[in-house]
């Protein structure tokens, strides 16, 4: 799977003489631009399985590197540094310390979902993105995203009301990411609310911030819903401590 796109070498690779004169003929400046030689030796070989072993990651062992996933994304479009084909690669490959490179912008998947509908192979490759940005979490390499704090919110309400109320959702999320209420988008968006919605669902919206509606006889779903994630949240970790395993046993090995 190799990687042949000029845009992914890094900057910090390319080394340019200004005076450089070879055979008798002179290439200073950009004739004589080249690619650092370098070697990469800290593979983590239990990298695929660390990320399959987290929700979304399931399929990345089915890639065939065909771009669609990049070539399609919502992100990609502005940033040209967000690249999901080619983390998938870095993970698949084992280059951890490739992968960490770009640890700062993992997380900005929109989940718009195009590549995963452009995937021809069923990757999920939003999927893959959300379970990278958790991986990097789980590692202490990057703290909490806020599309991760954002997740837990929901989910934490869904758990314990059985409903969704926005308004509660977004101030928990606020708080928890500790931005301000008071944001431009924010005052703009209740102005037209107050201006363009009924008064009665206006009143029923207030009331819902304050009361927390439950959905009926929702302590027994609540519970199964909850035992279920702390059981999935097991089988991660197994996964995770088997791969970490996996690895040292290689290390081992190889010494």
């Amino acid at each position: 799977m190799p990687i042949h796109e000029k845009s992914l070498i890094r900057p910090e690779n390319l080394k340019t003489h200004e005076h450089l004169v070879i055979d008798g003929v002179d290439v200073s400046g950009h004739w004589s631009t080249f690619i650092e030689t370098r070697v990469v030796s800290d593979y983590n070989e239990a990298l695929e399985e660390e990320i399959a072993a987290l929700p979304g990651g399931e399929h990345i062992h089915r890639c065939w590197q065909c771009g669609s996933c990049t070539n399609s994304c919502t992100v990609n479009e502005i940033n040209a540094d967000f690249n999901p084909r080619y983390w998938i690669y870095l993970i698949r490959v084992g280059m951890e310390s490739e992968l960490l490179r770009d640890k700062d912008i993992i997380w900005q998947c929109v989940s718009c979902n195009k590549c995963t509908y452009a995937c021809p192979r069923d990757v999920f490759p939003e999927g893959v993105m959300k379970a990278t940005a958790h991986w990097l979490e789980r590692k202490g390499h990057t703290p909490k995203s806020p599309s991760m704090h954002f997740d837990e919110v929901f989910t934490e309400q869904i758990i314990k009301t059985g409903k969704i109320e926005e308004s509660r959702t977004v101030r928990r999320f606020f708080k928890r990411t500790k931005q301000g209420l008071a944001q431009p988008w924010m005052i703009e968006m209740v102005k037209r609310l107050i201006k363009h919605l009924p008064v009665g669902m206006l009143t029923r919206m207030g009331l819902a911030t304050l009361v927390a509606p439950k959905t009926s006889d929702w302590s027994r779903a609540s519970a199964a819903m909850q035992e279920y994630i702390e059981e999935q949240h097991e089988k991660q970790e197994e996964a995770l401590t088997l791969a970490q395993l996996v690895e040292v046993a290689q290390e081992d090995a190889a010494a």
